[in-house]
């Protein structure tokens, strides 16, 4: 039987709201909407934000002058609602019924992509909920359709703060019913099998209660399309020709029933609060982690996240984060953890953002304003971890693999340990590991290679920072290491090497979408006969954005045959206040199109915020290069999404050297030092004056690794690995 993988993150992948309610809470909750984030699609929980104050005041809904509906001053969240109205599923053909005659229903209509489509007009579940654009949310419903949508936005003012949509093609509620259909057949556990230990009674679930799937599923397959069979016999032919890559099956355990009965709250059903609230997806952590287990789901036979909720909870009543609880583990498979918003601030606002994040990415966190070195900072990072623990152990059960990720977790490891000696547990750090000359500068340099060294395997994204980990614990803790990991008192400790990617399946799915098609004739149309550059990066200090304009600036410069025919489309997502004052990016953005630019041509367009999928999609499908210059990144997804959306034009990718995916990229990429302004322009030319046949060679060596390299090789070799490691340590 297939285990079941409890994912730890700090963030949740969703979180309530008792504001969205008829009624006014009245447990003191205080205001409990979720933190308005900005954050990108492919980042690890918005690394580059640093908060200042307590976390309620961080509770801030974004204003604009004019909303899109003409409302005035509208607020909206950059979160929505599960229960949101669905949207039409297009494909590039959908202009046609199956009998070749005209399509009738409305959401088949151009443009369709922003209308509702109710069940009832004919639109299949699975797909509506697979397919579509779903990049513009409810929210986001305009009536400014197809490409006048993306033209409408372009000539918006730059810089104007707006909510950032989702962006992405959810289908957590049919993969959630598509687990629980599985794990019901082979265990016969019904709704409320999976709720906490320490409030519970064995009891086996009633048979009226056990959820059934209508008959051949909810969940449609991403293989069933004609391009997405395609796609998959590349993908198994990039296997083949890698000698199967990292592409490791998923652990195979034996097919036994469980020892012992799910367990369930007494009379679950009935611990309720007179708050109503509504369930909505915490637009803020790693977007990546999510789609990438999204995507494995055959390999668990559950799955659970573990995470904080993103809002204030101080004051909550027990009933309250009961009921909270049971809802969310019940319909969407999440177990919130409570914290304060004192140990929250501590923890997240200096412990993770001002002393570790900024030093693994070569930043000595001296700045005066920066306060996580302080001892407070490092008791409330210890508390909300030991909370962390204490859930987990609250859910445990024999033979579950507990996955902790990132670097606001790296005390966590070790506390399971000690709670639960026996548990199989894998720490992944989605950021860079610096080298030990940089570590070995934190005055917690020992808790935190203690902490991380208590998982059986440790997973990093690349072979350097494999090798700067391992190097690190021997100088700091003086054990012993070997390429394969770390010997402690305890046994062996393995640290491996996986590259995340995305799904390729799915990205395909939505670039195949009829919308996306006729934005990209909308951009081909309205860049004619002139160069464009991509741009989409955090508007933060280590993604290299002002870097990349000043050496975009210095290619207009050296040749200026092209600048009047070269746009740079940057798209920089708002993170906190204190790092956009630091980037001043505009500067150089308002010196080249003075210099460069007239009333006819502007040589740069600049998105201060995000825009939607279907958008993003087709700029990168239209772009003759992208420019990603990191200054330091862990595995840099956007450009996976880059090469899959250029399989049509195979435009060339610039890639800064410091990025995670450069080395796995095999020389496919222009890479470039995004510290030389003069080697950026030159990549820059380079990649505009590219001959054909040299772009089509590199496009296919950066797919193939993109195929090879996917969501589910990389989630299904770490899993196999904490269940080797383990099963080696418990030998010896």
């Amino acid at each position: 039987m297939e285990p079941r993988v409890l994912v730890v993150s700090l963030f949740a992948p969703y979180s309530v709201n008792f504001d969205a309610g008829p009624k006014t809470p009245s447990s003191g909750g205080g205001a409990s909407s979720v933190h308005e984030r900005q954050l990108g699609r492919s980042g690890s929980t918005g690394r580059s934000a640093v908060w200042n104050g307590r976390r309620s005041s961080m509770h801030r809904t974004h204003t604009t002058p004019l909303g899109r509906h003409a409302e005035p001053h509208s607020r909206r969240r950059s979160t929505f609602s599960i229960n949101a109205v669905k949207l039409a599923p297009i494909s590039r053909n959908s202009s046609k019924t199956s009998d070749g005659g005209n399509a009738t229903s409305p959401c088949d209509k151009p443009g369709a992509y922003l209308t509702p489509c109710n069940e009832g007009d004919g639109a299949d579940p699975a797909e509506a909920s697979n397919e579509g654009v779903a990049a513009a949310d409810t929210s986001r419903i305009s009536d400014k359709p197809g490409p006048s949508q993306l033209a409408y936005s372009i000539e918006e003012a730059a810089g104007a703060h707006m909510p950032s949509p989702n962006t992405l093609d959810f289908t957590r509620k049919l993969n959630i019913d598509q687990m629980r259909e599985k794990q019901e057949r082979k265990t016969g556990a019904g709704k409320h099998g999976r709720l906490l230990h320490n409030k519970l009674t064995k009891a086996e679930p009633d048979a009226a209660e056990v959820r059934q799937t209508p008959p051949g599923g909810w969940y449609g397959s991403a293989l069933a399309t004609g391009a997405d069979s395609t796609l998959a016999s590349n993908i198994a032919a990039a296997i083949n020709d890698n000698g199967g890559g990292n592409m490791t099956p998923g652990p195979q355990i034996g097919t036994q029933l469980p020892k012992e009965p799910q367990t369930m709250l007494t009379d679950a059903t009935a611990v309720e609060t007179d708050d109503p609230f509504t369930v909505e997806h915490l637009n803020v952590g790693n977007i990546g982690l999510f789609n990438a287990v999204n995507a494995s789901l055959d390999l668990f036979a559950e799955r659970v996240w573990i995470g904080e909720l993103g809002i204030t909870t101080d004051g909550w009543s027990e009933e309250r984060k009961t009921a909270v609880s049971n809802r969310l583990l019940d319909e969407f498979e999440t177990l919130p953890v409570f914290v304060s918003d004192t140990e929250f601030e501590g923890h997240y606002s200096r412990f993770s953002k001002q002393l570790i994040w900024p030093a693994f990415h070569y930043i000595m966190p001296e700045m005066p304003q920066w306060h996580g070195w302080e001892k407070s900072a490092y008791e409330a990072a210890l508390a909300t971890c030991e909370r962390f623990a204490d859930r987990i152990v609250d859910i445990y059960r024999d033979g579950d693999i507990i996955w902790v990720n990132d670097y606001h977790l790296m005390l966590l490891p070790k506390l399971i340990r000690e709670r639960l000696p026996g548990a199989k547990i894998g720490f992944f750090l989605h950021i860079p590991f610096p080298s030990s000359e940089i570590f070995r500068c934190l005055h917690v340099r020992k808790e935190l290679l203690e902490g991380i060294l208590g998982a059986d395997v440790v997973g990093l994204q690349t072979f350097s920072y494999k090798r700067h980990l391992i190097q690190t614990a021997k100088r700091v803790l003086g054990v012993t290491g070997s390429p394969s990991g770390l010997t402690l008192d305890r046994g062996h400790v393995v640290v491996g090497q996986y590259a995340m990617g995305l799904d390729p399946v799915g990205v395909e799915g939505k670039w195949s979408n009829a919308a996306v098609g006729e934005l990209i004739e909308f951009l081909n149309e309205k860049y004619a006969g002139k160069y464009l550059l991509v741009g989409r990066d955090k508007l933060d200090h280590v993604k290299g954005v002002r870097q990349k304009l000043l050496g975009y600036e210095c290619f207009l410069e050296a040749n200026p045959e092209f600048a009047g025919k070269t746009v740079l489309t940057q798209i920089a997502l708002t993170t906190a206040e204190h790092n956009e004052l630091q980037v001043q990016v505009m500067d150089v953005v308002n010196r080249i199109n003075s210099k460069f630019g007239n009333i006819e041509h502007q040589p740069v367009v600049f998105f201060h915020k995000d825009i939607p999928y279907s958008q993003y999609l087709a700029l990168l499908s239209a772009a003759d290069a992208m420019v990603i210059t990191s200054l330091r990144d862990g595995m840099n997804l956007t450009s996976h999404e880059y090469v899959i959306c250029q399989r049509e034009k195979k435009s060339p990718l610039v890639l800064s050297e410091f990025v995670g995916t450069y080395g796995s990229f095999n020389g496919g990429a222009l890479g470039v030092n995004p510290m030389d302004t003069r080697a950026i322009a030159q990549a820059i030319k380079d990649a505009l004056v590219m001959s054909d046949e040299e772009k089509l060679a590199r496009w296919n060596l950066l797919h193939r690794q993109v195929l090879t390299n996917s969501a589910s090789s990389f989630v299904s070799s770490f899993i196999s690995d904490i269940e080797s490691a383990h099963a080696e340590a418990e030998r010896h």
